[in-house]
């Protein structure tokens, strides 16, 4: 018998890009199914559904919670943590753009609750 390598084949992905154990396949399936939830969410307030995209949201952070799971980028940075709703901008958010010498700082602003998050980037070398 043969033992598999680090680079084998199963099906047709590579072993190195399927997640190892029951954990970590947890843990992937409770990211997909936060981020079906964050779309379902964006779209409830693109209709005027607040309080489902709120529902929506705090569904998925249980989720990822329960897993035990690392939150998206897309949680992380796209909703409010004040009001748990997902921040597009000009619907439910403003968003401005800092320039300091060294960095930049895009400043998100909830148009529901004011709460305002600010995010620092490094400016790219010329």
């Amino acid at each position: 018998m043969v033992e598999a390598g680090i680079n084998s084949v199963v099906g047709n992905t590579p072993r190195w890009i399927m997640p190892r154990g029951r954990t970590a396949v947890l843990k992937d399936l409770a990211r997909q199914r936060s981020l079906i939830l964050y779309r379902e969410a964006v779209e409830a307030v693109r209709r005027g559904e607040k309080d489902l995209a709120r529902r929506y949201v705090e569904l998925g952070l249980s989720i990822l919670r329960r897993a035990d799971a690392k939150k998206p980028m897309e949680y992380r940075r796209g909703i409010c943590p004040n009001c748990k709703l997902p921040l597009i901008p000009g619907l439910t958010a403003r968003v401005r753009i800092r320039r300091n010498r060294k960095e930049v700082i895009i400043t998100k602003t909830c148009l529901i609750c004011g709460y305002v998050v600010r995010i620092p980037c490094r400016r790219k070398r010329k």
